[in-house]
């Protein structure tokens, strides 16, 4: 595995990662389809660009140049090429404002203390055998030296509250996205492959008019209670995705909502609220 292929099929199949055990977590029957139906060429959503457009600037002056070459002649399946970065005018409003959140960061001290310490290592992939299943991160800033890796996080608004249906109240985004889980396995991965301690800092940027800036330290105990919820749940998404148990359908979201079969008639109404 390396960065080239680390975003292929082929290696989401031979290793589990934060992205699809997520997947699965959220719908058992829609994440064994992509797995097993990629989709080729498809347009990556905009968030996800943005996203990944701040992170190759802060990797290298190369991936950044790369990604955006890449994202400028964009071809689909059907062969048509588009620029997803770019209007005739300039840069599309979605990747202005993420030359504004690159800004933000670029300009605060404490971020670049920690972020571009001469001893870190940009885009580190990381593996592990976590709980009998080999799992693979990719870890935005990692110094080894020091104990400690780094995480960007894009977000729409630092400020905002989500709804946790699970625990019946106003999260933030953080606790929404599930981040914890994302980097509790990753410290479990490098602990074990360095044998020491790692402290994880997350430098999260919204794309709020002001550019608001954080920087978390995650704690050790959510870490903990995130990884202890991974040993618990993993077996379950190891049998459906090795076809030794059938899929649980959400029915709530694209895939199931798509392939639904109506097999009666409900009759209230209210069942339909999700």
């Amino acid at each position: 595995m390396n960065k080239e292929n680390y975003y292929t099929n082929e290696m989401a199949k031979r290793y589990m990662s934060n992205s699809v055990y997520q997947y699965f977590l959220k719908c058992e029957a829609n994440a064994l389809f992509n797995l097993e139906n990629p989709s080729i060429d498809e347009e990556p959503a905009t968030p996800l660009l943005v996203g990944n457009y701040v992170h190759s600037y802060f990797e290298s002056v190369e991936s950044h140049e790369s990604f955006v070459n890449k994202y400028s002649q964009f071809k689909n399946s059907s062969g048509k090429v588009k620029d997803l970065i770019h209007t005739k005018k300039g840069l599309r409003s979605d990747f202005q404002t993420a030359e504004n959140m690159i800004k933000r960061l670029d300009d605060d001290d404490l971020f670049q203390y920690f972020y571009n310490d001469e001893d870190c290592e940009k885009e580190s992939i990381v593996t592990g055998n976590m709980f009998g299943v080999p799992w693979k991160g990719k870890i935005d800033s990692l110094n080894v030296q020091k104990g400690y890796f780094c995480d960007i996080k894009t977000v729409d608004d630092l400020n905002k509250k989500h709804w946790s249906v699970d625990d019946h109240q106003w999260v933030s985004f953080f606790k929404d996205r599930h981040y914890a889980t994302q980097m509790g396995m990753y410290k479990k991965m490098l602990q074990g492959m360095y044998h020491k301690p790692f402290s994880c800092y997350v430098f999260a940027v919204d794309k709020t008019q002001g550019n608001g800036l954080a920087a978390i330290e995650v704690p050790f105990e959510d870490m903990t209670e995130a990884v202890t919820s991974v040993e618990e749940h993993l077996p379950r998404v190891v049998q459906v995705e090795k076809h030794e148990a059938e899929p649980t359908r959400c029915e709530h979201c694209e895939y199931c909502k798509s392939t639904r079969q109506l097999t009666g008639f409900i009759t209230d109404p209210e069942e339909l609220i999700y």
